[in-house]
């Protein structure tokens, strides 16, 4: 059995953590959000757990899936650090952003990299 780096321990605990507040999002109500954006989140949600246990699994096509994942996070989470209706969406768009920033920086590190080539 492969060991699985810390760094893809981390990412996919992370992914799966960021991934389930994207399914409550609309259960938290923190401003005058597009319905677009908080159900492009859901659905961003629901792909991301399966980016998670691809990579807890150690499948090659979760890495590429998990930054897919992120990027969009970010990209969609990024307006509201520049356009808050409010101090809480500020502080939830700003960890979304650092936080899906560093998903792909982890699974992108050399460690990961070589556990995912020996698949």
């Amino acid at each position: 059995m492969r060991s699985r780096p810390t760094s893809v321990t981390v990412a996919a605990v992370l992914l799966g953590i960021l991934s389930l507040l994207n399914l409550a999002w609309p259960l938290f109500l923190l401003g005058a959000v597009p319905a677009l954006v908080v159900w492009g989140g859901v659905v961003l949600g629901v792909v991301g757990l399966a980016a998670a246990a691809g990579l807890w699994a150690l499948k090659r096509w979760a890495v590429w899936l998990a930054v897919v994942v992120s990027a969009l996070n970010l990209l969609s989470a990024a307006p509201g650090i520049a356009f808050p209706s409010n101090g809480a969406l500020w502080v939830a768009a700003t960890v979304t952003v650092l936080v899906s920033a560093l998903i792909i920086v982890l699974v992108l590190v050399p460690a990961s990299r070589r556990a995912f080539a020996a698949s």
